[in-house]
């Protein structure tokens, strides 16, 4: 891989996340009582009651309740495309940096990229399912926390490593905020409210 290879991957990376206003609901029904989150896609994600699902899609009597619904429903079927290219992006940087270095241990740090993507495909599945079966949803809720988290945390852990990469090239600047996700992703971990 090269960095153009890199740069195209990123390229589809960018397309594809920003393509999912497109389907996505904008906002929530109505706020989560003590959450902080306010983004539909995020609150669902971490969804963990009904009355979470109530909050991103709103009650039964909503009349926006099925648009809602149906735009997740397509925004997730989306996100597989998006896996795809955000966990080739991820590969294809560490690839990229291998080459650049001669240090082939890189590759393992491009392999989080498929391996996020791979929890994320497990976190669309219980989406999905929640979502052709908003009545009976409590399974699908106690299992959405596993694949939600590793993804975030594989996502982190790559991020961390691109900026160790970064640095190790005399990219900087790039380098910063990169560094930032491993650190963020601790608090978040322990207060995902």
């Amino acid at each position: 891989p090269s960095w153009r290879a890199c740069l195209l991957w990123g390229v589809a990376t960018l397309l594809v996340s920003q393509s999912f206003a497109l389907f996505m609901p904008a906002t929530l029904a109505h706020p989560i009582p003590g959450a902080t989150v306010d983004n539909p896609v995020l609150a669902f994600e971490f969804a963990r009651t009904p009355a979470h699902l109530d909050a991103v899609f709103g009650f039964s009597d909503d009349p926006l309740r099925d648009a809602r619904i149906a735009g997740m429903i397509e925004g997730n079927l989306l996100d597989y495309l998006f896996m795809l290219v955000y966990g080739s992006f991820v590969l294809a940087f560490f690839g990229a940096t291998a080459r650049a270095t001669g240090h082939t241990r890189w590759w393992l740090a491009g392999w989080l990229g498929p391996l996020a993507a791979f929890a994320d495909a497990i976190e669309n599945a219980l989406l999905l399912s929640i979502n052709m079966d908003m009545a009976t949803p409590e399974a699908e809720l106690a299992l959405l926390p596993f694949p939600v988290w590793t993804k975030f945390t594989l996502l982190a852990v790559a991020c961390g490593l691109a900026g160790l990469a970064l640095l190790r090239q005399r990219a900087w600047l790039p380098a910063l905020p990169c560094l930032v996700a491993p650190v963020a992703i601790v608090p978040a971990l322990l207060n995902p409210w």
